[in-house]
Formats: structure tokens, sequence, C-alpha cells
């Protein structure tokens, strides 16, 4: 099994391996042997990231949104340029490397798995593929509506905070695989009357990074519009502003959970990316008109 690199992470990125006695029940497993993952993680800014294989023994796929970098693999070579990801399947070696200048920020993922070969066929890739996406095999495909991608994604990055188990390698392995089976949808082009972004992806996006404190930088930039545009039409399309409306939701998601369960107030605010439950406190009161103790007398 080849390994990722352990070149040293910088701020704000991850890297998680599969322990290895949970990537071997993951390909006996009948609902995982077909396609698992055996490492992922994130590159933020990765300055000085190399990496070179001459025998790699699983595949690797390379998903590039922001800088740029070069790779070689077998024939192949060029640019991995924002919106592109790059597939290099196990046996061919290759050399990959974020570009000086403006340096990748990278999703990767090392997978395995019985099916890979039909994904490689169903995605393009491969050079025997029927309906290629392009021709002779070229390992880079070019996505045009990928920010859709960022939910499974986020949810798939958030398993490295939680206890690594088998029901946790099943999780891992289906979203790897809607990841890969959704690829063709975004390398399709846009039909002409498409709206600027979708709502619903968008906040399913803000319920799967409540836990988080987001900039509207993020926001816009999961809409793939400038801040400008996105709030204005985020505004024309609720009547609110992204960031007042990401908060409601926090703070009916924290009424919800006030009702129903019996977490502290604390265990509450930080569930939600609130380190200070004071704030916390006051946020909710000014949204709910209550503060979060007589609300949960009044309403639990």
């Amino acid at each position: 099994m080849s390994q990722p690199s352990n070149w040293p992470l910088p701020a704000g990125s991850t890297r998680l391996i599969m322990p290895q006695p949970l990537v071997e029940q993951l390909q006996r497993h009948p609902l995982t042997r077909g396609l698992y993952p055996i490492a992922y993680g994130h590159y933020l800014n990765a300055t000085g990231h190399r990496v070179r294989r001459h025998i790699h023994t699983d595949h690797l796929i390379i998903f590039c949104h922001a800088g740029r970098g070069r790779y070689r693999a077998g024939k192949h070579k060029g640019y991995l340029l924002p919106g592109q990801v790059l597939f290099l399947p196990k046996g061919v070696s290759h050399i990959y490397q974020s570009d000086s200048a403006q340096p990748w920020s990278i999703y990767w993922a090392h997978f395995a798995g019985e099916q890979v070969t039909d994904f490689m066929d169903y995605l393009g890739i491969s050079a025997a593929s029927k309906q290629p996406a392009h021709p002779h095999g070229n390992p880079v495909l070019t996505l045009r509506n990928w920010r859709a991608l960022l939910t499974d994604v986020t949810q798939l990055l958030n398993l490295q905070h939680e206890r690594l188990n088998l029901d946790k390698g099943v999780l891992a392995s289906a979203l790897l695989r809607k990841l890969l089976s959704e690829l063709p949808l975004m390398a399709r082009p846009e039909p002409a009357d498409r709206k600027e972004f979708d709502l619903d992806s968008l906040k399913r996006f803000m319920r799967d990074n409540s836990h988080k404190s987001l900039e509207l930088n993020e926001l816009a930039q999961f809409t793939g519009l400038s801040r400008y545009h996105f709030s204005k039409k985020f505004r024309q399309v609720t009547g609110d502003s992204p960031l007042n409306y990401f908060t409601r939701m926090k703070i009916n998601q924290a009424a919800q959970m006030l009702r129903e369960g019996e977490q502290t107030i604390r265990q509450i605010s930080q569930t939600l990316g609130y380190d200070d439950p004071y704030y916390f406190s006051r946020l909710f009161k000014k949204h709910q008109g209550l503060a979060p103790s007589f609300y949960r007398q009044n309403f639990g």
C-alpha cells in the first residue's frame, strides 16, 4: 500500500490515514470492498509540496481548488489548475508538485477496491473508456460546478475528529463513492438558464458547517461568486444577509437542542462554534426573545 507523503502540514491543513486493521475490514466488507479510502486530506496553500513515486500500489485523486501545480504521470504532463481533478492510477510512476509562485490548495485521497477500474472507465479517465471525457486516457478532468461537492468533502474530512471504526469506514467509503459518481455531472457544460447559485446546496453547506464561524468569503467562494454579487443575489432570494441567515440557522438549531436534548448551554454553545457561552446566550436572546435557560424552562 502506498503511503501519503509525510510533508509537514501548514496551518489549516489535515491528513487522515486509515488504520491498517480498518483498511483490511473495508477490503473484505461487502458494502465497501468495491471502493474504499486508504487516506485523504486537505492541503491548504501547500508551499513546497512535492511527491515522486516510482512504485504506486493504490489509486490517487487530487483536486485543486486554488493556486496551481505541475504533474507528470506516464506520458501525460501539465499543470493542474483550480477546478481540475487529477487521477493517478496504481502502477503508474508519477511526480507532482505545488507551483512555487502560486502554491496550490488541494483535496486528495488514496483509494482502492474491486470496482476502481469500472469507476475509471465511467469517468472517462482510462484509455479503454468507451466514452472518455478526454481522449487517450488524459488523467485530468475539468469541473465546472465543483463547489456543489464541498458539502460531502466537508463531511468526509470531519470524520477525522471521530473514532475511526467500521461504521465510520463504511460512511467514508460511501461518501467517496458519491463524490466520484458526481464528477461527470460536474464536468458537463452548465445550462444557459442556470441560476447564479443553488440555495438548497448552500443551506446544506451551512448546516454541515454549523460548528464553525463561516465568513462571507467562504460562503461566496462556495457559490463561485464575488462577495458583492453573492450578497446581492442572496438578499434578493432570501430577503436577508448571508451571515445573518447563517446565524439564525444556528440559533434555530440551538433552540431545537434545548427543547429535545440534555446538553448544557455551554455544550450547545461549543457545538455551534461559539467558544464564549455568554456571547452565545446574548445572541440567542436577541433572536429568540429569551435567554437559553428560560427558553428551556418554557419549551423544553
